[in-house]
């Protein structure tokens, strides 16, 4: 996970972390939990961050899967 870059995108978005979990209805525990990488949000939870940070729901996911490799 690229969650330094995700950290910095929120930050670059919403003051706080808690501007960003109010914005898309979620307490400030699960957004901390979920951009600090302690939990990983569900398909919905990756729509809804991409919805409040103006991105498409593939860019955001992809902060998300891991990487695959390429045979």
């Amino acid at each position: 996970m690229e969650m330094v870059n995700f950290r910095g995108l929120v930050y670059s978005k919403f003051k706080t972390i808690a501007d960003f979990a109010q914005a898309i209805g979620w307490t400030r525990q699960k957004a901390t939990n979920i951009v600090n990488g302690l939990q990983e949000p569900s398909l919905d939870d990756t729509d809804k961050m991409a919805k409040a940070l103006c991105m498409s729901l593939e860019d955001t996911a992809r902060f998300f899967l891991p990487k695959k490799s390429q045979v």
